[in-house]
């Protein structure tokens, strides 16, 4: 394979932007796939949405064979984003799965993310530097305290509170150093009771103390994998919306992802706060690529999910027998993908997502409001 140059990420080119697909093929495209690498973590965050799942050893993957021919046979693969647990936690897994995948990409030409909490030494980034386009970390911590307590919630035997601290400091440097060397770091938020009354704080430390390029921000939404953090209400989403745009460097990329705000639902609030969100130098709206342009191949079983944490949907189809171009296609015309994947072309708009929907908009047919849209543009 030839190496294909890319164009550097940034707010003009977001290659996990759903809609693009749209732009360029007319239609949702299988364009993205998100690989669970591995379920060993130094770490069990109350929030993660694979927390359950993780164990103290990984089993046997499936040949790295099988996997690149399923990548083969996708024409349109811009992106593979690589999570687990940490990815970067066992050497053997990053030699026989993590290693062989990123080379894959690079000779194909494809934007890779990873997703890590980047407390692990600094050389295990250092090692695998040239071959990421975005390193993705979640980044919840109002304070110390937080890290320590939350960071290892869901963990029965929780290592020393210094050792749990000294991790903390290891995210902040790692961050740092990999960003000043060129790396584009990008922190993500997820908007809860717990992360709410510390956003100035965070958001000031992945600007100034991490460097990151790019802070995300996404509302939580209930599922099991979090249930003992509170959700915040559509009201209190909103209200917290103009307070990040209010208290953000305006220099530094924000994306904002899966928001509880569509442009078809008639409400003056809502629209004035899309318009604030649009108009903001440096914001981007990101419709989710769950299930719009990516599914997530679990390396060990083959199973097939449309979300990291599969609550709504479960296993839909397996790579040991099944083409993924095949699953996607299947996926999209299941009546839960029908009812979700609406369109807005004025608004470049994709709709809810399952959680979304049913957290907010129960009741609401987006399929009909969908009708209206097009009817009044």
């Amino acid at each position: 394979m030839l190496y294909t140059k890319k164009e550097p990420i940034s707010i003009l080119n977001d290659p996990w932007e759903a809609h693009r697909d749209v732009d360029q093929f007319g239609e949702l495209t299988l364009s993205n796939i998100e690989f669970t690498t591995t379920n060993l973590c130094n770490m069990r965050c109350s929030h993660c949405a694979v927390g359950y799942t993780l164990q103290t050893t990984d089993p046997t993957p499936l040949p790295m064979s099988l996997i690149t021919q399923r990548l083969d046979e996708i024409p349109h693969l811009k992106t593979i984003s690589i999570t687990g647990g940490e990815p970067m936690f066992s050497k053997k897994s990053i030699r026989e799965v993590v290693k062989p995948l990123l080379e894959y990409a690079f000779h194909r030409g494809i934007y890779v993310q990873m997703n890590s909490n980047l407390t692990l030494p600094l050389d295990r980034y250092l090692e695998i530097a040239e071959y990421i386009d975005v390193m993705h970390i979640s980044h919840n911590w109002g304070t110390i305290d937080t890290f320590t307590e939350v960071g290892f919630g869901a963990m029965t035997k929780k290592p020393p509170l210094k050792a749990r601290e000294n991790l903390y400091h290891q995210m902040i440097s790692n961050a740092r150093t990999l960003s000043e060397q060129g790396m584009f770091v990008s922190a993500e938020t997820m908007l809860n009771k717990s992360t709410q009354p510390h956003l100035e704080r965070i958001h000031h430390e992945v600007v100034h103390d991490m460097k990151c390029q790019r802070h995300e921000i996404h509302p939580m939404y209930p599922s099991d994998f979090a249930s003992q953090l509170e959700v915040l209400s559509l009201a209190e989403i909103k209200a917290t919306l103009h307070h990040l745009l209010d208290i953000r460097d305006p220099n530094v990329w924000m994306l904002f992802g899966t928001l509880p705000i569509f442009p078809c639902i008639e409400n003056e609030d809502d629209q004035r706060l899309r318009k604030s969100l649009l108009n903001a130098p440096n914001v981007s709206l990101r419709n989710d690529p769950d299930g719009r342009s990516r599914l997530n191949v679990n390396v060990f079983t083959g199973n097939v999910i449309v979300t990291d944490f599969g609550d709504e949907t479960g296993t839909i189809s397996n790579i040991q027998r099944d083409n993924l171009n095949d699953v996607f296609q299947k996926w999209l015309s299941t009546l839960l993908a029908q009812s979700l994947n609406c369109h807005c072309p004025k608004f470049k708009c994709l709709g809810p997502n399952v959680l979304v929907k049913n957290m907010y908009y129960s009741n609401l047919d987006f399929k009909i409001n969908e009708q209206k849209m097009h009817q009044n543009h």
